[in-house]
C-alpha cells in the first residue's frame, strides 16, 4: 500500500440522512483485502438513479451515494494482478461520492487514455454500460447491424441516449432519435442521422418516413415514461424485429402485440444478481464478461476518437455540492449535461 494512503485513516464521503437529504461525513479509509482495489477518486458523476434510489428507499440512511467515478488506483489487495497502483481508471460501483472507493478487482474498469480528462471519464461507465447492455438485449450488440436496419433512440440527449446513439452508429445502424430542438445539433454531433422533436404531434410519422422502409427495426427508449413507450412502438416496421429496450418499468398491458420489450438492468455487468422494478435478474456470467470486454474496448474507442464523453457541468464545492446537484436533477433542471463533482474542490480535505 502506498505511503500517502497508509497515512490517511479517514476521508470525506457523502452519506444519506434520515430525512432523505445527504451530508458530507468523515468515515474510515478502507484497506483493500484479497481481490479488492482502492481507488482515489478525483471526479464523480451523477445519475438519475442517485436521487431516485434515496427517494424510493433503496439507498437507506447511513449508506453512501453515487456510482460513477474516475481516479487513480491507490492500493490493491492480495491476488490482484489486473490493475496496478497509479493507473487511471473509471468505473461504477455503489457509494462512489467519496475520496476513496473500495471496489472488487473483478469490476469492469475503463483505463483512461491520454487526452480524456477524469471529469470526462466519470460520465462514461454507468450510462454507457446501460446503453450497451440494452443494445445487447435487443440487437445482440456488438454484432454488426444488418445493412439498412434502423434504430430509434427515444430521448437521445439524455446521458444514456447519447451513448446509445454512438454505440448504435459504431455497429452500423441508421440512427433516428428524439430530443428537444435545442439539442438536435448535439445528438447529431454524437452520430444521429435524424433528430425530431418528441413533442411534435406528427413525430411518429416523421420517424417512419425517415426510416425509409416503413418504420424502425429496434427502439432504445432511454426515457421509458411520460408516453415515450406508447409513442415509440408506433414507429416499428410491421415485419421487423420489433424489439424495444426500456430503462424503467412500464405497464405490461401497454405492450403492443408482436413487440418484445426488455427491461434493462446495468447492474448485471457487475457480476451480481439484481432486482429492478420488481423483476429479478440472475447473476449471468455472460453479462459480466461482456462488461469486461466492453470497457476494454471503450479505452480503444476513446483513443481512436470513435467515442466521446458526454457533455458535463462541474458543480462547485466538490462533495459539498452533491445535495444541490441531487435537488436540481430531481426538479428536472438538468438537460443534455452530466453533473460532475471534483473531489479536490471539497472544502476541508486533508492534504
Amino acid at each position: 500500500m502506498s505511503a500517502h494512503i497508509s497515512a490517511r485513516k479517514t476521508q470525506k464521503a457523502v452519506i444519506v440522512q434520515k430525512d432523505k437529504t445527504v451530508a458530507v461525513e468523515t468515515v474510515p479509509v478502507p484497506k483493500p483485502g484479497a481481490g479488492e482495489v482502492l481507488v482515489k477518486v478525483s471526479a464523480a458523476a451523477q445519475n438519475p438513479t442517485d436521487w431516485k434510489g434515496i427517494e424510493m428507499g433503496r439507498t437507506t440512511p447511513g449508506k453512501g451515494v453515487g456510482y460513477d467515478f474516475a481516479g487513480l488506483v491507490a492500493a490493491v489487495g492480495d491476488g490482484v494482478s489486473n490493475v496496478k497502483v497509479g493507473e487511471r481508471v473509471a468505473g461504477f460501483y455503489p457509494g462512489a461520492f467519496r475520496e476513496y472507493t473500495l471496489i472488487p478487482a473483478s469490476l469492469p474498469l475503463v483505463r483512461i487514455p491520454e487526452g480524456t480528462s477524469d471529469e470526462e471519464a466519470s460520465t462514461i461507465p454507468l450510462a454507457l454500460g446501460t446503453a450497451a447492455i440494452g443494445l445487447r438485449r435487443i440487437a445482440n450488440f456488438p454484432e454488426q447491424a444488418p445493412l439498412g436496419h434502423t434504430i430509434l433512440v427515444w430521448g437521445g440527449s439524455s446521458s444514456v441516449g447519447l451513448y446509445a446513439i454512438q454505440l448504435a452508429r459504431l455497429v452500423g445502424f441508421k440512427v433516428i432519435t428524439t430530443a428537444s430542438p435545442k439539442n438536435h445539433a448535439l445528438v447529431k454531433s454524437h452520430g444521429a442521422h435524424f433528430a425530431f422533436d418528441y413533442r411534435a404531434p406528427d413525430v411518429v410519422s416523421q420517424i417512419v418516413e425517415a426510416s425509409g422502409r416503413g418504420g424502425v427495426d429496434y427502439v432504445y427508449d432511454a426515457i421509458s415514461e411520460q408516453g415515450s413507450y406508447e409513442a415509440s412502438v408506433k414507429a416499428f416496421r410491421k415485419d421487423g424485429p420489433r424489439q424495444i429496450g426500456l430503462v424503467l418499468g412500464v405497464n405490461e398491458s401497454a405492450f403492443e402485440p408482436g413487440v418484445d420489450a426488455h427491461l434493462i438492468a446495468v447492474a448485471t455487468l457487475l457480476g451480481t444478481p439484481a432486482t429492478l422494478f420488481g423483476r429479478y435478474f440472475v447473476d449471468d456470467e455472460r453479462d459480466s464478461l461482456f462488461g469486461q470486454k466492453l470497457f476494454q474496448q471503450v479505452e480503444v474507442w476513446l483513443r481512436e476518437e470513435r467515442l466521446k464523453a458526454n457533455p458535463h457541468t462541474v458543480i462547485a464545492g466538490g462533495l459539498n455540492g452533491v445535495q444541490e446537484g441531487l435537488k436540481i436533477m430531481k426538479e428536472g433542471k438538468v438537460s443534455a449535461s452530466k453533473l460532475v463533482y471534483r473531489i479536490a474542490d471539497t472544502p476541508g480535505l486533508e492534504a
